[in-house]
């Protein structure tokens, strides 16, 4: 993933790319009601010899990444105060998500304010 100012890009294989269109279109054909998703760099992650987990990496320009670390580094040190999150959660990477979702749901989602 390269992430900047403007844009997303995701940088897949062939083979990385159908895995992903036959997903979305299981998603796709799933009632929009159960929400169904599909977060990428979770679904493309793996683990490497020593059994670490690793997600495909995302790249940035402008800072962009490192913005996004901090803002939700910060989200979940608030998330624990507030007993929202037990004290030993680690810190989830930037994420892309595919969700099914009904007409209404879009509808309601793109009221959500600016902030």
């Amino acid at each position: 993933m390269y992430l900047d100012y403007t844009e997303l890009k995701l940088y897949m294989t062939r083979d990385a790319l159908r895995e992903l269109a036959e997903r979305l279109v299981a998603i796709s054909e799933a009632p929009a009601e159960e929400c169904y998703e599909i977060h990428v760099r979770a679904a493309f992650s793996e683990f490497d010899m020593k059994e670490n987990y690793v997600r495909p990496p995302l790249k940035s320009s402008g800072g962009v990444k490192a913005l996004f670390e901090k803002m939700h580094e910060e989200a979940l040190r608030e998330a624990i105060e507030r007993g929202e999150e037990p004290p030993y959660v680690q810190p989830s990477p930037f994420e892309l998500t595919f969700m099914h979702v009904t007409g209404e749901a879009v509808r309601e989602a793109a009221t959500w304010p600016d902030d």
